[in-house]
């Protein structure tokens, strides 16, 4: 279960017993994973603000890259070869698009096995 301050675009969400996961920064900056402090810190704050007496002196700063199309919406479906099917580009709602984009990558897949 997660926890979404969208006033802030900060979500949290407990990682096992005696963790928690911050998140809540996105940047269009091609195939770089460098973790810039100016984007940590204000995480950082808002669990100090808001949540007084969890420890923030063990941070453990992390980055992922979130493929993307420029109009947002995941690439499903079959690529130039017959024989290869994408199911990629979700950006940062891969666990949300997920389950229907594998449903959907499925019936194509089917669906060309037929022919």
């Amino acid at each position: 279960m997660s926890l979404l301050d969208d006033s802030a675009k900060i979500v949290t969400s407990r990682l096992g017993i005696d963790r928690l996961r911050v998140a809540g920064t996105a940047e269009f900056n091609g195939f770089n994973t460098d973790i810039r402090t100016d984007r940590v810190l204000p995480l950082i704050k808002w669990v100090e603000d808001l949540f007084p007496n969890v420890n923030t002196r063990q941070t453990i700063p992390w980055t992922g890259l979130r493929p993307m199309m420029p109009n947002m919406m995941p690439k499903v479906g079959h690529g130039h070869n017959p024989h290869i099917f994408y199911n990629t580009g979700h950006g940062h709602l891969g666990w949300t698009l997920a389950p229907a984009t594998a449903e959907w990558i499925t019936q194509i897949i089917n669906t060309a096995n037929q022919h």
